[in-house]
């Protein structure tokens, strides 16, 4: 999730001070560019081969806020859709792999947050269990101390895409049927002067915790929350339809998983529908 720039919005773009921080080496730089191999890699999974970086360790971050490994990609790139595919319209949508429920009852998922955030980052992820929990669904969340299916973890996560990102998952669902292992909450000065209270670290949380369970962003087809107009993959695995769900929306839409903040911690009608379809 990124916080972006708008006429009506926080500033927290970085602007030229970004770039005068932006400092590497040749070697640096070329060991991050794609390889053709690595973009037709991405795209097979369902993501926009040019809206991708790699790591220093190697993994890929896509989207500006999703974190995957090559196996993550591959077995996505190889996975077979159950529904209809986005192709060309913006709409509520999940990956093709989505956590595990049982016939009766519910699935519990644990959260631990990790140490060293501030208090109100515990009341933030507190609230944003609470909301999903109302819902109902077949999967319920629990908060532990230790151990943990989702893990939140601190880190500079810097900007990306003209944007500062506030938190980045670490991947979708596995084919297995369980979560992905956790997302990062920045520590980045530009992150912190907006997850400065409870409401706005519980957005943040529900929107990376979605990115977990498998959910991607409600702007897909173009950023629009961004002020921008990118589409972020193509019509491939990864990307699939839920019923339902509006058609089209625009950059003041009102939905948790929309690419970049809106000020809301909150689920929509839409948002409900989503997740009740999904879980």
């Amino acid at each position: 999730m990124k916080s972006i720039i708008r006429n009506t919005a926080l500033v927290l773009l970085m602007g030229s001070a970004v770039a005068s921080c932006k400092k590497a080496s040749n070697d640096e730089a070329a060991a991050n560019v794609l390889s053709q191999d690595e973009k037709t890699m991405i795209v097979a999974a369902g993501f926009n081969g040019n809206w991708a970086e790699k790591t220093a360790e190697g993994d890929y971050l896509i989207e500006g806020d999703i974190l995957m490994t090559t196996a993550q990609l591959k077995e996505m790139a190889g996975a077979q859709p159950a529904h209809e595919l986005i192709v060309a319209n913006t709409e509520h949508y999940r990956t093709t792999n989505v956590v595990s429920t049982p016939a009766s009852g519910q699935r519990t998922i644990t959260v631990r947050l990790g140490s060293g955030f501030p208090s109100y980052y515990s009341t933030g992820l507190d609230q944003a269990l609470a909301r999903y929990n109302n819902l109902n669904l077949k999967i319920r969340f629990q908060r532990v101390t230790s151990g943990g299916n989702i893990v939140i973890t601190g880190r500079n996560l810097g900007t990306s895409g003209g944007g500062c990102i506030l938190g980045q998952a670490s991947g979708f669902p596995t084919s297995s049927g369980n979560p992905s292992s956790g997302f990062v909450l920045s520590t980045s000065s530009c992150a912190t002067s907006y997850l400065n209270t409870a409401n706005k670290a519980d957005e943040v949380i529900a929107h990376e915790i979605g990115h977990c369970i498998g959910f991607r962003h409600t702007d897909y087809m173009n950023r629009s929350s961004c002020g921008q107009n990118v589409n972020e993959g193509t019509a491939g695995v990864g990307a699939v339809h839920i019923t339902g769900t509006p058609t089209t929306v625009t950059g003041s839409y009102n939905s948790w998983m929309m690419a970049c903040t809106n000020n809301s911690p909150t689920f929509s009608s839409a948002d409900g529908t989503a997740l009740n379809y999904v879980y």
